[in-house]
This record gives C-alpha cells, structure tokens and sequence, in this order.
C-alpha cells in the first residue's frame, strides 16, 4: 500500500475504527478528525499516521505523550529520548507536523509537488511503504511490522 496516498475512508469512518477501548485517555478518538483532515491536506495515508501514533506512544499512554503531546516521540532519540522529544502545544499540532515530515522526506521523492506549493526533499525516501520509511525513520528494524500490525488492526475494524 502506498502511503503517499489519502486512504480514502470517510470521517465517519476514521471515527469508528479510531474509537477503541486501548485508547483509554480518547486521543485518538478524539483526533479523528484531524487524522481525516490531514489526508485531504497533506496527501497522506491518515491511517498510517495515527497507527505510528499508537505505535510510538502505545495508545497516547506514554509519558512523552502524555507530557508533552508528541504522539510520535519526535526528537526522542534514543540516548536521552524523554528530554530529546519536542514539546507540541496539543495533539493536533504533533499530527500535523509528522505529516508533513513524512510527506516532505520520507514518502515522496525529491521534487514531487507536495502541500502549499513545495516540493518534497526527499532526504530519506526509499518508497512510499513501511519498509522504505523503516530504513532510515527508526532504529527498531522491526518498527514497520508494528505500525502494521496497528494499521491491519484499524483496517478491520470497517
């Protein structure tokens, strides 16, 4: 599946299958618009995004999600992950910009026409797919399996 395409699912349906009882502080649930919206925005797989979401911050109950509204643990490196990650103002915030990191690095090649008339970098593309992002995105080399695993779990949920 390449994920440098909208998913193609409704809102009402980025609701349901964002409503879950793992997501015990309703984070995702209660951004399910903003997964839906980025889509429309960005030119990305919404599902993708909340699925690294659930994957990096295991259901928005990490203390660096929790602290600091980073879903994402961006900038969590990990030799000093918790004081690397970047603080967001709120949830829709840390959405937005890993949709555009993605977008602009790691799922389009350089050139391609991406949001408000940029193009994209391209930095780190190796396809648009989990195993290409998981080259260089995170040093887990397993971390394309678990954001799969959530985004198949979110699938069948429709």
């Amino acid at each position: 599946m390449a994920l440098n395409k909208p998913s193609g699912l409704t809102l009402e349906q980025f609701k349901k299958v964002l409503t879950d009882s793992k997501d015990t502080n309703k984070i995702f649930q209660n951004n399910a618009e903003y997964f839906y919206y980025i889509e429309k925005q960005y030119n990305i797989n919404g599902i993708f995004v909340a699925a690294v979401g659930i994957h990096e911050s295991a259901w928005g109950t990490s203390k660096i999600a929790k602290e600091k509204n980073n879903l994402f643990g961006y900038g969590a490196y990990d030799s000093n992950p918790y004081n690397g990650a970047y603080n967001f103002t709120d949830y829709p915030e840390s959405i937005d910009l890993m949709a555009r990191v993605f977008v602009k690095y790691y799922i389009n090649p350089k050139g391609t026409n991406i949001y408000g008339g940029e193009q994209a970098v391209g930095s780190y593309y190796n396809g648009p797919t989990l195993s290409g992002i998981n080259e260089k995105y995170a040093t887990d080399k397993n971390w394309a399996n678990g954001v799969y695993n959530h985004m198949k779990y979110l699938y069948n949920k429709l």
